[in-house]
């Protein structure tokens, strides 16, 4: 007799807890939009800089506690790259509706990140409509890698920057221009990795179209060559 598993277990809370931290680094981030620096600034910065490492970490660990524990569950194989992507694409969304980065992230930056997400759940869909799954790639992990370091870094100089304006009298060394370059260049790196990553996930659809229809991927109906 097969075990079942309980669906919330640890890991499954660790990934779920994902979507708790979505709006909260959403509110937080609306919340830095205040382009005096007035004292306690920093503070918010802190904080969205803080949940966002939090969120990070569970992403890590989820996967190592559902392997330790031998609690890996379809649910969670599904509801983890969902959670990621919430996570990311609520970042970014809140980055352009800020005052303070909003003429730096273009809505189009989150837009074209839904659009992929959107493309990866039909793929997915699809393939589990009829038994199969979707392998991870090596680039989705690098992917969220990549973007989380980056991520970190920006919020890391941003808490700097608004710290040593409300404390230091020399104001900061680091300029809010350089902020927004830095935020543009996170966001178009993010899409760019983002569409890369589909790229390689789509090589999978000639193969499931085929098993589909019952046929060799690249052979028409009826040719036997």
């Amino acid at each position: 007799m097969r075990t079942r598993r309980p669906l919330f277990n640890l890991a499954n809370t660790l990934t779920l807890s994902r979507f708790v931290f979505a709006p909260i680094i959403l509110l937080l981030v609306q919340r830095m939009d205040d382009p005096d620096f007035a004292i306690g600034t920093w503070k918010i910065s802190l904080a969205v800089l803080i949940v966002l490492l939090v969120a990070i970490l569970t992403d890590l660990f989820d996967g190592m506690v559902a392997r330790a524990r031998a609690e890996v569950t379809n649910f969670g194989k599904i509801m983890d790259p969902v959670a990621d992507s919430t996570f990311f694409l609520t970042l970014m969304f809140g980055l352009s509706a800020c005052r303070r980065f909003g003429d730096s992230v273009s809505l189009w930056f989150p837009m074209l990140i839904l659009y992929r997400e959107i493309a990866m759940h039909i793929l997915r869909r699809y393939a589990a409509l009829k038994g199969n799954a979707v392998p991870a790639k090596m680039s989705g992990k690098i992917k969220m890698f990549t973007q989380s370091v980056a991520t970190c870094i920006f919020f890391l100089l941003v808490v700097i920057r608004d710290y040593t304006t409300a404390h230091s009298a020399s104001g900061s060394p680091i300029s809010e221009e350089l902020l927004q370059v830095l935020v543009l260049i996170l966001c178009t790196y993010t899409v760019a990795i983002t569409y890369w990553s589909l790229i390689e996930y789509s090589h999978d659809v000639p193969e499931l179209i085929a098993e589909y229809v019952g046929t060799e991927p690249g052979v028409k109906d009826g040719d036997g060559k």
